[in-house]
């Protein structure tokens, strides 16, 4: 038979990664401290609804990254870039002139319902928006009522012929 004489060791616990002096991890950590510290810059500057779709950001030498999760609210987004370039303008010695919007995909499941149906206007709203750009004395107003209601008769025969 065989008998242990010695105590069962116990196992050495794993130091965490950055306990070992590593110049790399270091830089990276201060690196990800940066972008953080932007991204919630970025966020106090926008409203609150829209500061919740800002992802992630990073900044290069003139560029700021803005990183979101649908084409919705990168349009938004676009609208602020006055205030998330102003952020740089306190405190870096070149502030950043340009903003990107990118839109990082897969993060939000797609919808698997169908494509939701416009509800178009009747043909004969559609003859009243007609009427209305013949009264009408602006000409660009003008064009672009004839124009609607154009389009909104074609829509509405397409609709009946399916």
């Amino acid at each position: 038979m065989y008998r242990k004489n010695h105590m069962a060791q116990r196992p050495q616990p794993l130091k965490p990664i950055l306990a070992f002096p590593n110049r790399t991890v270091a830089q990276l950590c201060l690196q990800i401290n940066q972008q953080l510290a932007l991204l919630e810059r970025i966020k106090a500057t926008l409203p609150k609804e829209l500061a919740t779709h800002v992802l992630h950001c990073v900044r290069n030498t003139k560029k700021l990254v803005v990183y979101t999760d649908s084409a919705n609210w990168a349009s938004q987004l676009r609208f602020h870039s006055e205030a998330m370039l102003a952020v740089f303008e306190s405190n870096a010695p070149k502030p950043a002139t340009l903003l990107q919007v990118k839109i990082l995909n897969g993060l939000v499941p797609e919808k698997t319902s169908p494509k939701n149906n416009a509800l178009i206007p009747s043909q004969t709203v559609a003859y009243e928006i007609r009427d209305l750009s013949l009264k009408t004395t602006d000409p660009g107003l003008s064009r672009a009522l004839d124009k609607l209601s154009k389009t909104l008769v074609r829509l509405q025969t397409k609709k009946t012929c399916f």
